[in-house]
């Protein structure tokens, strides 16, 4: 897969830069030789099976001399269906590497994704796009938020996000009950499929209650119902 470079707006392909103090501070430090700016850009992915279609906007562009790589202010990718978008990523500050095919955000990233039942939000503040393999991943501190639970972890990758039936991964974390913000259980590895309702627990899993610790080596957990539907090498803890 490759990105198509719309360019909107083309009289102002090649402006110059009024000061560099309208410039983030890393953006700065990149060292852009005979940069040039627009106020306005859509990069177009043109997916094989035409059923979707993924475009990365923004408000303003910077990019090297050589093309190779653009510094994005504000940037908004989507994942559009039928005109209607049902993915989205924001962020404060982008880098897109056209030699590598790498998005990357900073700062405020928010993901949104709609499904027919509800709104999945994920919070960070930097992740990564493989344009190439279709994964994501965020390699700091993650919040996401479902109706029926959250999950605090520290790192997170997403497979297959510009199709509908993605897995999340999320690396040591923590499932929140968003009610009342207590702690209801962990692990190691953490799968949540989006076609799925049960969250695949693996690496010293624990479930928790008010009585009681499930701990196990795997655990099958319905966040919904607030049960187990299956546990591997399990032993149980009396709280009180």
């Amino acid at each position: 897969m490759k990105l198509i470079v719309i360019l909107v707006n083309l009289s102002l392909i090649l402006l110059p830069l009024k000061s560099e103090e309208n410039i983030p501070n890393n953006l700065i430090k990149a060292k852009i030789n005979n940069p040039f700016k627009l106020s306005k850009i859509i990069y177009r992915l043109n997916n094989i099976d035409h059923i979707s279609r993924t475009e990365l906007t923004s408000t303003q562009l910077e990019a090297d001399s050589k093309l190779e790589h653009f510094y994005i202010l504000d940037p908004l990718f989507t994942v559009i269906e039928e005109d209607k978008p049902y993915k989205t990523i924001r962020a404060s500050i982008g880098h897109f590497n056209r030699t590598s095919n790498l998005i990357e955000f900073e700062e405020n990233v928010q993901i949104k994704i709609s499904t027919s039942n509800q709104n999945l939000l994920l919070d960070t503040n930097k992740l990564f796009i493989d344009n190439q393999s279709d994964v994501i991943i965020s390699p700091l501190d993650t919040y996401f938020q479902s109706s029926n639970f959250h999950i605090h972890s520290k790192k997170l990758t997403i497979k297959n996000f510009s199709k509908k039936q993605n897995q999340i991964i999320f690396k040591e974390g923590s499932i929140i009950n968003p009610n009342t913000k207590e702690k209801l259980g962990s692990a190691h590895e953490i799968n949540y499929a989006l076609d799925s309702d049960i969250l695949i627990m693996k690496g010293s899993a624990v479930i928790k209650n008010k009585t009681i610790s499930i701990h196990a080596d795997e655990i099958h957990y319905n966040p919904e119902i607030k049960k187990i539907i299956k546990s591997v090498n399990s032993k149980i803890i009396n709280n009180s």
